[in-house]
């Protein structure tokens, strides 16, 4: 899909006609452009990603509570300089370490409330999904049973 000549508006942002003709969608099943079985695939794999996060953000929640300090200072970069090293993670009280590596794209600088807020936030999409997808198992429960 093409979004040459679409404005930059968050997707939030638009119309729901926008947002159906953006997507070449409809309401009605017929003009959706595809069947209950794909649409529930599609919201079963975003529950794992959903779990995916939730679990990382747990992690990181963790790790920055038993080092005992004000900043966790996560390396995004999987890739990495060939010639050096990057830690995963760097905890720091230092607010002057943190600002220079607030500069860097590849880094995200997390406090305990940051990370807190980012918690409920996953833990609400998770649940959204699995609410989604308990709505959606009496059909795709009957669709496996038709196979």
């Amino acid at each position: 899909m093409s979004t040459q000549g679409t404005d930059q508006r968050s997707v939030g942002q638009l119309s729901d006609g926008e947002v159906l003709a953006l997507f070449q969608t409809g309401l009605e099943p017929a003009t959706q452009g595809f069947d209950p079985q794909t649409q529930a695939r599609v919201w079963a794999t975003e529950l794992i990603r959903a779990r995916a996060r939730l679990t990382h953000y747990r992690a990181l929640y963790r790790a920055l509570l038993e080092a005992g300090t004000a900043y966790v200072v996560e390396n995004l970069d999987e890739d990495g300089d060939q010639d050096a090293r990057l830690a995963k993670l760097v905890f720091s009280d230092d607010p002057a370490q943190v600002a220079t590596a607030a500069t860097r794209p590849d880094l995200a600088i997390w406090t305990e409330t940051q990370l807190l807020d980012q918690l409920v936030k996953e833990r609400a999409i998770l649940d959204f999904f699995a609410g989604v997808l308990d709505e959606l198992l009496p059909a795709a429960a009957g669709a496996a049973r038709r196979a």
